[in-house]
């Protein structure tokens, strides 16, 4: 369904590992200029029991977890980290995605 390369798995658990929680949740908002747009949080011990009814993708160190209201959104996504000279940031390869706004921060989709 979600595809994890091991570079983000390897940024992913890091940051798990570095701010001590049990999981990252990757979500799908409405908002943006384009209609929606991608929400990254660091989840709790207390959150982690509400959301494990998502995706769940096991990492080296913790969980990434898809709210399974935004599931039909990613399916076929492609998750990587990127590291440049510009910078470094996950990079969401997302084929349902129809259209992105001019500064990359929001996009339409058509759901499979």
């Amino acid at each position: 369904m979600i595809t994890l390369t091991d570079r983000a798995d390897i940024h992913l658990s890091s940051i798990i590992a570095d701010k001590d929680v049990p999981a990252i949740l990757l979500s799908v908002n409405s908002g943006g200029c384009s209609g929606f747009s991608y929400d990254w949080q660091l989840i709790s011990d207390e959150e982690l029991g509400d959301l494990e009814d998502g995706f769940v993708i096991v990492l080296d160190t913790g969980k990434l977890i898809v709210d399974s209201l935004s599931l039909i959104y990613l399916i076929g996504t492609t998750v990587d980290y990127k590291k440049d000279i510009f910078g470094q940031r996950l990079m969401i390869d997302n084929p349902n995605v129809n259209s992105m706004c001019g500064c990359g921060e929001s996009f339409s989709v058509t759901p499979k």
